[in-house]
C-alpha cells in the first residue's frame, strides 16, 4: 500500500504499538476482550495530558472520583490517571465492576461512555437489557461501533483503503487521486479552480509519530458513520406524528403531537390526529431533545392510552433529535415503542 491513506493507518499502527505492547497483557490478566485496547485511543488519542470539557483526564479520562475510587492518586505534583500502566490498571478494575454490574461487554462500553447509572435507568425505562436494541443517545448509540471500527481499520486496512481510494481511475493519477481524498475529508470543493503543481507527500506532510494521525482516522471514521446512516435507514420508527402545541425545550416539559397516520401500537388501534402527550427527558448541549410519550388521547373517542415511545433519528434508531432552529406546528417525528 502507498497511498496517503494507508500511511496514516500506518502511522497510527506504529505510534500506538508501544501503548497497545503496555495496554494488552494488563487486559489480560483482568480477563477482560483484547478490543478494550481501542478504547483509550477513542477516549483521549492515547494522550497522557488529555482533559475532557468536563474534566475527565488521562488516557483512560477518569474523571476524580471514579479515579480515586479506582485506587489512583490525584495531586498537583502526581497525577496517577497519566500514568499508562496504573490508569491501565485502575481501567481494568473499573470495567470488571462494571461488567460485574451489567453482565455484557457492549454494555460495559456503552457504560463506560455514558455512564452506568443513565444507562441502568434506560433499560429499566425500555425493559430491554440488549445494546443494540436500546435506544440512546448518538455518542452513546455510536460508541461501541467506534471501537468495533477502529478495530476494522487496523486489520483491515487494505479494504478501506480501497473504499477510500473511489475510482481505479485514479490509480495512475497520484494528484487525482489526493484530490479525490481531500474532497472526502470536506478540504475541498469540485467548483474551486484546479491548482498547478506536484501533490504533497504525506510522507512530509504527516510524520508517522505525528499525534494528528488518530484524529485524522477518527474524522475518516465519524464521516464513514455517517454516510452509512444517511445513505440507508438501518431504523424505521413505529409511528409517525406532527408537533401540535410545543412546551418549553426544559425537563419535565409537555409537548403535544398529532400523528399522521392510523397505526395499531401494542393492542391498541390509534387513528390519524391522536394526540401524542410527551415529556421532555432532557435537552443537551448540542440542541438535541429527547422526549418521551406518556400517553395517547384519542380525538374521536377522548379515551387516554397509557403508551411509552421515545421520540428517535430514524436514520439511526438512537433517542433524541435535533431542534429545528424555526419550531413551528408541523415539524415531522417519529417515534419507537419503548
Amino acid at each position: 500500500m502507498s497511498t496517503g491513506y494507508s500511511r496514516h493507518i500506518d502511522a497510527l499502527k506504529k505510534r500506538t504499538a508501544p501503548y497497545f505492547a503496555v495496554i494488552e497483557p494488563i487486559l489480560q490478566r483482568h480477563n477482560i476482550p483484547n478490543d478494550f485496547k481501542f478504547l483509550p485511543l477513542i477516549e483521549s488519542d492515547l494522550k497522557a495530558n488529555a482533559v475532557s470539557s468536563a474534566g475527565a483526564v488521562g488516557y483512560w479520562q477518569f474523571m476524580d472520583e471514579t479515579a480515586r475510587d479506582m485506587g489512583l492518586k490525584i495531586s498537583p505534583e502526581n497525577d496517577e490517571r497519566k500514568d499508562l500502566v496504573k490508569s491501565t490498571e485502575a481501567a481494568c478494575r473499573y470495567i470488571r465492576f462494571l461488567y460485574r454490574k451489567l453482565g455484557s461487554w457492549t454494555l460495559v462500553a456503552a457504560a463506560y461512555n455514558g455512564g452506568i447509572g443513565m444507562l441502568q435507568n434506560q433499560m429499566v425505562r425500555q425493559r430491554k437489557q440488549d445494546y443494540y436494541t436500546l435506544a440512546l443517545n448518538e455518542e452513546t448509540g455510536y460508541y461501541l461501533y467506534r471501537i468495533l471500527a477502529m478495530k476494522e481499520l487496523f486489520t483491515n486496512s487494505a479494504y478501506y483503503e480501497r473504499m477510500a481510494l473511489g475510482p481505479l481511475a485514479f490509480t495512475d493519477n497520484p494528484y487525482e487521486r489526493e484530490r479525490e481524498q481531500a474532497r472526502r475529508m470536506g478540504w475541498l470543493q469540485d467548483e474551486e479552480p484546479v491548482p498547478a503543481g506536484e501533490p504533497v507527500s504525506f510522507d512530509d506532510a504527516y510524520p508517522s509519530n505525528s499525534a494528528n494521525d488518530a484524529t485524522i482516522m477518527d474524522s475518516i471514521l465519524v464521516e464513514i458513520l455517517k454516510k452509512k446512516a444517511t445513505s440507508k435507514p438501518i431504523f424505521v420508527g413505529d409511528a409517525e406524528a406532527r408537533l401540535f402545541k410545543a412546551g418549553k425545550a426544559k425537563l419535565g416539559q409537555i409537548w403535544l403531537f398529532k400523528l399522521t397516520q392510523d397505526v395499531q401500537l401494542n393492542e391498541i388501534t390509534l387513528k390519524a390526529d391522536d394526540v401524542i402527550h410527551a415529556v421532555v427527558d432532557d435537552v443537551d448541549s448540542r440542541g438535541q431533545i429527547f422526549l418521551r410519550a406518556t400517553n395517547v388521547v384519542s380525538v374521536a373517542t377522548h379515551v387516554k392510552y397509557p403508551l411509552a415511545m421515545l421520540v428517535i433519528n430514524p436514520a439511526t434508531g438512537q433517542a433524541g433529535v435535533s431542534l429545528p432552529k424555526a419550531l413551528k406546528p408541523g415539524w415531522l417525528t417519529t417515534w419507537r415503542l419503548l
